[in-house]
């Protein structure tokens, strides 16, 4: 049920309760101090009574709205959630994003159109940590966008991005040709390539049971793993063995892999994504409702 729904069964009903007050007594200012007293008892009833039917209704989730009402609510919640992640199982123990978070952003509810399959994104954060620094002046092992819905306090969308060790063997390199001056010099540099999608998600971690344990967290009784048609880059993707390692999602090709996935149960039936990829240095794992399959 949307929050809205929720906040317009008390308004909903105590504009009922004015509206029948009007009908019986017009003149609803100059009643009888008696008269008042019955329309307060009555008034206490009725936010009495709907207020246990926000709580047969989802008072869980209407709570937690309330205690994600700021961007510190947010970040506190987020960390609280990437803990939850970790005892489930769903991320590596070593996770850990340092300091106050770099930037909290707040995203209003909206649909997303044809171009997210009419996906409905509810009012969220996104808490953000930065693994970098542009100039590379400051670097932690970890970085991440985590879009915390403000209703239920649950991550939506997660964007979680891990630098490889300096100790690490690069699974591929390239040497690309980079800018160097203002008048078209370039340099080659080699990009390394890592294959540490270990220290995001336990290495021993199979599809079936990552995304059982996605659809055990969101709330869904099940999931189907399908087909990706991503006409942005014109790939098309055969729906993975759930027994496939995590790790292993793209194979031998080490190219960007998107897995679509169908939770039971979710709304419109919108798929969600589960996407991998390697960058020059490091590992990225994107997840949820947001994504960047078009």
């Amino acid at each position: 049920m949307k929050r809205e729904q929720l906040s317009s069964i008390i308004c909903n009903i105590d504009e009922q309760l004015i509206a029948e007050s009007h009908q019986y007594d017009p003149d609803l200012c100059s009643h009888s101090p008696e008269r008042t007293v019955h329309m307060n008892k009555k008034r206490i009833i009725t936010f009495a009574l709907a207020a246990v039917l926000i709580l047969a209704l989802g008072a869980t989730a209407y709570a937690g709205y309330a205690s994600v009402a700021t961007p510190q609510a947010a970040e506190k919640v987020a960390r609280e959630q990437v803990e939850v992640w970790k005892k489930m199982g769903l991320l590596s123990q070593d996770v850990t994003f340092e300091g106050p978070a770099d930037a909290i952003v707040e995203i209003e509810e909206y649909e997303g159109g044809d171009y997210w399959y009419g996906r409905f994104f509810p009012h969220s954060y996104d808490v953000r940590w930065y693994c970098r620094t542009w100039n590379e002046q400051s670097r932690q092992k970890y970085g991440c966008n985590l879009r915390v819905d403000t209703l239920t306090g649950k991550i939506m969308m997660a964007n979680i991005d891990a630098d490889a060790d300096d100790d690490a063997v690069p699974v591929r390199e390239e040497e690309v040709e980079v800018p160097s001056g203002p008048d078209g010099e370039t340099t080659t540099r080699t990009w390394s390539f890592y294959d540490n999608f270990g220290d995001i998600f336990p290495a021993d971690i199979t599809v079936d049971r990552f995304c059982s344990l996605l659809a055990e967290y969101w709330g869904f009784s099940g999931y189907t793993l399908a087909d990706t048609d991503d006409e942005y880059y014109n790939t098309h993707f055969e729906a993975i063995d759930g027994s496939t390692l995590l790790k292993d999602l793209n194979g031998d090709t080490r190219e960007n892999y998107y897995l679509t996935v169908f939770f039971d149960g979710d709304q419109k039936g919108a798929p969600m994504y589960i996407e991998l990829n390697q960058f020059p240095g490091y590992v990225n794992l994107t997840l949820g409702t947001g994504h960047s399959v078009g």
